[in-house]
């Protein structure tokens, strides 16, 4: 990296930074927005939050993308049924995100805060259930799954390509990954290793291998289970995951408070 370029990178991450209130604002009136069920509100607020999430990434502020992470799967999660004590948890993702304003907020000890009340965020929000990712890309596989698992206690989130799931899991702390095999971009078998490489939460949780593809799989990668694409994959997927969940690898894991 040139000398220049260092120079410019900082003074645009500065403006960033400064701009973070302004930002903070607007997703506070987004919140209010979605509460009070106006047109279109969730679209707006969630673009405001993958805006940010972008460009936290963008300037080496890793945190803000972690937020973000989570500010966007809780919201996702609660659009449905979007009330006062919804209002009241996303606004404190808010509160989190101001608080990486300030430099201390940005250091290992401030990220080391938030991190620890983004658990606790994270484990209020699931009451009790699981949080799982699954990565398909197909439409009509990812409705079925959705269908199958909306009665079961775990939160599912839904992902159709390998590489923005990776790079999910780097920052959003889950307990059960279950990934096709066959993906556009980056394959199941390059994100699991690059997953069990990482040094992030994810690094060991669980995952469930959906593959019509027989090679065989490197055993470093420890997949808990392959499901083939056959009749039977939905029941066999379900059991799979159950399975998976009750082992213990797979259950919530327990906030520690700051």
């Amino acid at each position: 990296m040139s000398a220049d370029f260092a120079v410019l990178l900082a003074e645009m991450q500065a403006d960033f930074v400064d701009e973070l209130p302004d930002r903070c604002n607007r997703l506070e009136e987004g919140v209010m927005a979605l509460e009070g069920k106006e047109p279109g509100a969730f679209d707006e607020l969630y673009r405001q939050i993958h805006s940010l999430k972008g460009s936290g990434g963008m300037f080496d502020i890793a945190v803000i993308t972690t937020i973000c992470h989570q500010f966007e799967s809780y919201i996702s999660e609660t659009n449905r049924q979007f009330n006062r004590k919804a209002g009241t948890k996303a606004l404190a993702y808010v509160d989190l995100l101001r608080r990486t304003i300030a430099p201390k907020g940005r250091d290992a000890a401030g990220v080391t805060s938030i991190e620890q009340a983004l658990e606790l965020l994270r484990v209020d929000s699931l009451s009790g259930r699981a949080s799982v990712l699954l990565v398909e890309p197909s439409d009509t596989l990812r409705r079925l799954y959705r269908d199958v698992f909306a009665d079961k206690p775990m939160q599912v989130v839904m992902m159709e390509r390998g590489l923005p799931a990776l790079e999910r899991m780097l920052h959003e702390p889950f307990d059960l990954l279950v990934i096709s095999r066959e993906l556009p971009d980056l394959n199941a078998i390059a994100v699991v290793a690059a997953l069990r490489e990482s040094r992030s939460r994810n690094s060991d949780i669980p995952v469930i291998l959906v593959s019509s593809n027989p090679a065989p799989v490197p055993k470093h990668l420890t997949i808990h289970a392959i499901v083939r694409r056959d009749p039977q994959l939905m029941p066999t997927l379900t059991r799979h995951v159950a399975e998976s969940l009750s082992q213990g690898r797979g259950k919530p894991r327990a906030a520690v408070a700051p």
